[in-house]
């Protein structure tokens, strides 16, 4: 016992910091700054909106410089320079804001000096953070700017100033310190927060248990398990890479101890980890952004994502049960499982956040606002029900993990910034959106595969958040002239922009479900994708039908919901191989046209031809392959 307790007194923050280091203190003093602010403006702040984002990209920035130090010699003094620089930059900003609101367009050299550095500093932050991706794009927007007056035809554009281009990019609504890094500075802290809070009273393996308790009575119970307590711990969390770190260690074993091969396990774990960014009522970062583009509420854009979320797991979990039964998985021995009302006595508690959080977003506060009361909840109940967690240590913990979660995010936010400043400033919004229409050539088909492949391919080097605001800027025009509703639209864009973290060669979700499960990345990548179909096939369907988005009738939607529901638990048994008996491939191949056909609610004969042929199709198989043949399905 004095043995435990010696190491947990080693593995606890406050030891540590007492050996640590200056940049582990300033990291720590600043995660906990950037934590307290954002309390303090969602709770009683009223500080003007450019302050806000200057302190939280203070406080932000230097945190993620002193995370990401610079390697080679001199590093120490190179980002001494920087975190003065960063100081200097934001603390200007304020000062030249409040100066533009009595003199506007009066830009001085010193201005012209401070705008050039803030951007340098940007794109450099960029590299050594996130990668060339998104600052090789940002360096090629900017080029445009300066030299698209020389391009040809659709792309040419007028010509502006190294002085006009640099003051825009740093002050601009659309710049460095603009919209985008506004929802960073407003949402993304204090939801990051909310999920590093809930951690640390132990959430995850409260979900865990709860979702094992429900649903390991089944074939598959694990992998079911794991997937909806990935579903609830995504719903606060909103990260597919965190999900699966946070739930994957306590699922994916599991699975695999139950005869699931490790590639599946990792892929079912990604797969449900990261639905978490579309599912409400948080959805990730790229949603609040949404809200911003479009001009609706959140709590609406909520609404309007939630079946179809549902119908993405609903797929998944299809998926699972029939890779179960097509193995002969056995259930899960009953006095193993977790008893549902002991797991709930235990922690039911843990729901009331979440439960705040609806209420309060639905009631008509801000998000903001339902995150503030999100957290306070939290350690309210925290310390009446498990005063234990609640420690100096873990709140520490809980502020280091939101500010070091934050740190690229918001990085990512201002490169994004630079982008959308350009794009708004040239006007090459407006002309991609003309070139898309023409390739397709006015056919929307055709418009929302590319724009679908667009997603998947910026999403392989950007952040979902960063890939989102460029696709809604560069596509999203060209969807709404073709009359798709601003909201199928946005939504459509965001589900690819989120899957991508699930498509190789980056996958990042399906990464870090591989090194748990042991499994090769490659398999893990492409089973996951595999399993997230109904995330590549529903955001089609809305678009085309917006009952599923909760558009329309009462009727309409009524049937737009039960042929999705039917057409989607179809394709999850297609993927896993197994419907009521083995199918061959030719037989899944067969029936993947009739699950697509079996969605569509208009016209309904569609549906109703879909049912049939599946169904015959089905009969003609158990007729040539029998009851007691042995499995043909493809692993």
């Amino acid at each position: 016992m004095n043995e435990q307790n010696t190491k947990k007194n080693q593995n606890s923050i406050i030891t540590r910091l007492k050996n640590a280091s200056i940049r582990t203190w300033l990291v720590g003093i600043m995660s906990v700054s950037v934590c307290a602010f954002h309390l303090y403006m969602a709770s009683i702040g009223t500080l003007t909106s450019y302050i806000l984002v200057s302190v939280h990209w203070l406080l932000v920035g230097t945190i993620v410089i002193l995370l990401k130090p610079h390697k080679m010699r001199g590093g120490v003094v190179i980002d001494a320079v920087l975190i003065g620089l960063t100081i200097f930059l934001s603390v200007y900003q304020i000062n030249l804001q409040r100066y533009l609101t009595m003199h506007p367009g009066r830009y001085t050299n010193m201005d012209l000096v401070v705008s050039v550095i803030a951007t340098v500093i940007c794109l450099y932050l960029g590299v050594r953070v996130l990668g060339w991706m998104m600052s090789v794009l940002c360096v090629i927007c900017i080029l445009y700017g300066f030299y698209g007056y020389l391009a040809p035809g659709l792309f040419n554009t007028d010509q502006f100033s190294f002085f006009r281009i640099f003051t825009y990019m740093y002050t601009s609504p659309d710049g460095l310190f603009g919209s985008t890094l506004m929802v960073s500075a407003k949402f993304l802290l204090l939801f990051l927060f909310f999920g590093a809070v809930m951690e640390i009273t132990g959430a995850g393996e409260i979900f865990v248990d709860l979702a094992y308790s429900i649903a390991g009575r089944v074939r598959g119970g694990p992998a079911q398990a794991a997937v909806f307590s990935s579903m609830l711990f995504g719903m606060v969390n909103g990260s597919g890479p965190a999900n699966v770190a946070t739930c994957g260690t306590f699922t994916i074993p599991l699975m695999k101890k139950v005869g699931y091969r490790n590639y599946v396990a990792g892929a079912i774990e990604a797969a449900g980890s990261s639905g978490g960014q579309i599912m409400p009522p948080v959805m990730g970062a790229a949603a609040f952004i949404m809200s911003e583009i479009i001009a609706v509420p959140y709590s609406e854009i909520a609404v309007a994502a939630f079946v179809p979320a549902v119908l993405y797991y609903l797929c998944l979990c299809s998926s699972v049960y029939g890779f179960a039964r097509r193995d002969k998985m056995k259930k899960t021995d009953p006095s193993e499982l977790p008893s549902f009302w002991k797991s709930l006595k235990g922690g039911w508690y843990i729901l009331i956040p979440i439960a705040t959080i609806i209420v309060t977003i639905f009631s008509g506060y801000s998000p903001q606002r339902a995150a503030f009361c999100a957290i306070v909840a939290t350690f309210i109940v925290t310390a009446i029900f498990n005063r234990t967690r609640l420690t100096l240590d873990n709140l520490l913990k809980a502020c280091l993990r939101a500010g070091k979660n934050c740190g690229p995010l918001a990085l990512a936010c201002m490169l994004a910034g630079i982008m959308m400043g350009m794009i708004n400033l040239t006007g090459f919004g407006l002309k991609i959106s003309t070139l898309l229409q023409m390739v397709a050539g006015g056919n929307l088909f055709i418009t929302l595969f590319l724009a679908m492949l667009m997603a998947l391919l910026l999403g392989l080097g950007l952040p979902t958040t960063a890939a989102y605001i460029i696709l809604a800027v560069l596509i999203n025009p060209a969807l709404q002239q073709l009359g798709v509703d601003p909201l199928a639209a946005n939504l459509f864009l965001l589900y690819f922009a989120a899957l991508s973290s699930l498509t190789p060669p980056v996958a990042l979700s399906a990464y870090t479900a591989a090194s748990i499960a042991d499994a090769p990345f490659w398999k893990t990548g492409n089973q996951s994708m595999l399993m997230a179909a109904a995330g590549f096939v529903v955001p089609f369907i809305f678009v085309y039908n917006n009952g599923l988005l909760l558009m329309g009738t009462p009727g309409g939607i009524a049937i737009s919901i039960v042929t999705a529901t039917i057409g989607c638990f179809v394709m999850g048994l297609i993927i896993s191989g197994w419907c009521w008996i083995d199918l061959p491939m030719v037989t899944r191949i067969l029936l993947t046209p009739c699950a697509f056909m079996i969605m569509v609610a208009n016209p309904l004969w569609m549906c109703g031809l879909g049912i049939v042929c599946a169904v015959l199709i089905l009969i003609v198989t158990r007729m040539f392959t029998g009851k007691g043949k042995p499995n043909l399905a493809a692993d």
